[in-house]
Parts: structure tokens; C-alpha cells; sequence
């Protein structure tokens, strides 16, 4: 990226007419990489008992992101393909549908897990990678060995909300060419460090919402190519360009509260006691009123561990 308006724009200037800049919608094939539906099981810290479902039926995702003009589509569940493989089940194979999977991956030395988007994959490919996830080292190896397109997810993001090293940030310019410059639930600092740390490392930075609602294609990744094949391979060379929203403290406060009330109301509809039903209702009034305010020190924290960010990678 030349600079930091690239993300937002995909417009291109096109030479001068009476003094005024002339400018043109660039042609392209745009993707959002990285979109959740219901088969991703997500927990959260302070809701134990309650598993986080996103919104969407697999369905739901490829038809939101064709409607908002993407050209191929691709879901990216939690540790799973099933999502994916629901949607050929129920709709057939389409050619613009592309397999994708959010892996938790862990450096060994530590314990501390990342986030990889994998796209273009199998079942067993799938089996092999879950087994290959507990070194980060070893699961890299294998998706360079398979040629898959894998991408470095939110770099400034671990499932223990915590500063990484600089050794581990080294590691981490040294295993991925592709990084998530562009995530449309991060913030722009957040985003804005991912584009620091890999400043003339020659890296492919790409984008994608991250939606578990229903924003999926509202950050989106500009490449080239008629076939998911073509597609891929493009974006690996580095013909990739982040396009779409930046997220915001606010997005991400509505999104939680927008997911978390319909989990409890599925929780509710299948309850099967007067007790359930009561502690549904608990759960439905406490968060709505603490939601905003876990939030708000969910940011705090985030603004913490950014300042921490830009220490270790001075």
C-alpha cells in the first residue's frame, strides 16, 4: 500500500477533463475473505455456558455477498468446513463459491494462538490441517508445500489478548507472505499496524469483513481472474487491493449485542423449563444493559495492547 487511503478507495483517478480529475470504477473480482455463519462455534469470556453462533446460514452469506456485488464468495468458520459444506449440500457446487476455514493456530513455544484464513481445501486436507494446528511452524509448512492461499488474520489479535513478542512478530513476517491488512471489525489503529509491520517486506495485504451478522461484503478484497483457480493465484502474485469499511468501536458493540440476543432467544424458543426460561430472560436483561459497558473496556484494552504492539515492533 502507497499510502493509507488505499484501503477505501476502489475508484481510480483517470487523467484531467476542464480541471477536474476524471475518475473510474476499477474492473476487477472482489471477495470478502473472511465471514462467519451459524456452524462457527464461538465462547465468550464472560458468558461461559453461552456458545456465540453468528447470525447467518450459510445460504444467508453467499446470498448477501453476491447482492452487495461480490464475484466469488467464500465462508470462513472456526476450526471448521461444515458451513461450506452445507452450502453445496443444500445449494450444489457453484463456481464461484470457494472453501474457506479460520484456523486457531498456536506457536509451540508459548502456547499463544493466531488466527489463519486457509482457502481452497478439502476434507482431508481439512483433517490434516486441524491435526497440524498446534505448531504454527508445521501447519505453514504444509500450506506452502499444498500451494493454498493462507492469510494472516487480524495481526494484532490472540485468543489470549495479549502482546506479542518481537520474536513472534518476526516469526510471523517470516511464515506469511498474505496478511489481513483490512479487517472490517478492527479498528484503524488495529489495522493501520498491519500495514506498519509490513511495510517494504514485500507482503500481499488483503481484506474482509469478519462478519458474524450481517455484513458480509462491506470490506472486501479488489483482485483479478474469471475462476476461483485464477482468482487465487492472483492474489497470492500480489494483484490484491483492500477495499470497504474499517471497523469501529460501535460496529463491534452492536454486532455482540446483535448476536449475543439471538442466541439467548434461541436458548429461549428451546427451552424446555420454567427455569430455563427464567435464566434466558437473567441473561437477556443483564446483557442488555452490561453489553456496552464490556465493550467499552473490551476497547480500553484493545487501546492498551496496540501501544504494547508498537513497542515490540520498534
Amino acid at each position: 500500500m502507497s499510502d493509507l487511503l488505499t484501503p477505501i478507495l476502489e475508484f481510480a483517478a483517470r487523467g484531467q477533463a476542464e480541471q477536474h480529475t476524471r475518475w473510474e470504477h476499477v474492473l476487477g473480482a472482489r471477495i470478502d475473505l473472511h465471514c462467519h455463519s451459524t456452524f462457527s462455534n464461538e465462547r465468550l469470556r464472560w458468558l461461559p455456558g453461552l456458545v456465540y453462533h453468528p447470525l447467518c446460514e450459510p445460504e444467508e452469506v453467499y446470498d448477501q455477498a453476491k447482492a452487495r456485488g461480490m464475484d466469488f464468495v467464500t465462508i470462513t468458520d472456526h476450526d471448521t468446513i461444515d458451513g461450506c459444506l452445507a452450502l453445496v449440500d443444500r445449494r450444489g457446487p457453484r463456481a464461484d463459491f470457494i472453501f474457506g476455514e479460520e484456523v486457531s493456530v498456536r506457536f509451540p513455544e508459548d502456547g499463544t494462538v493466531v488466527h489463519i484464513n486457509v482457502f481452497d481445501h478439502n476434507e482431508a486436507e481439512h483433517r490434516e490441517i486441524q491435526r497440524l494446528r498446534g505448531n504454527v511452524y508445521e501447519l505453514t509448512d504444509y500450506l506452502r508445500q499444498r500451494g493454498k492461499l493462507y492469510v494472516l488474520n487480524h495481526m494484532t489479535w490472540t485468543a489470549q489478548h495479549r502482546v506479542l513478542t518481537p520474536w513472534q512478530i518476526e516469526a510471523m513476517l517470516s511464515l506469511f507472505d498474505v496478511f489481513e491488512g483490512l479487517n472490517g471489525t478492527r479498528s484503524y489503529a488495529h489495522n493501520a499496524f498491519t500495514w506498519h509491520a509490513t511495510r517494504d517486506r514485500n507482503k500481499v495485504l488483503v481484506a474482509g469483513s469478519d462478519s458474524h451478522t450481517g455484513r458480509v461484503g462491506t470490506t472486501y478484497t479488489l483482485s483479478s481472474g474469471t475462476t476461483k483457480g485464477a482468482l487465487l493465484t492472483n492474489i497470492r502474485a500480489g494483484q490484491a487491493a483492500c477495499c470497504g469499511g474499517f471497523g469501529t468501536p460501535e460496529k463491534l458493540r452492536d454486532d455482540v449485542w446483535v448476536v449475543l440476543q439471538k442466541n439467548v432467544e434461541r436458548h429461549l424458543a428451546d427451552a424446555t423449563s420454567r427455569w430455563e426460561r427464567f435464566l434466558c430472560h437473567v441473561v437477556e436483561q443483564a446483557g442488555k444493559r452490561l453489553y456496552p459497558l464490556v465493550c467499552l473496556g473490551y476497547h480500553k484494552h484493545q487501546d492498551v495492547l496496540i501501544r504494547g504492539f508498537a513497542r515490540a515492533l520498534a
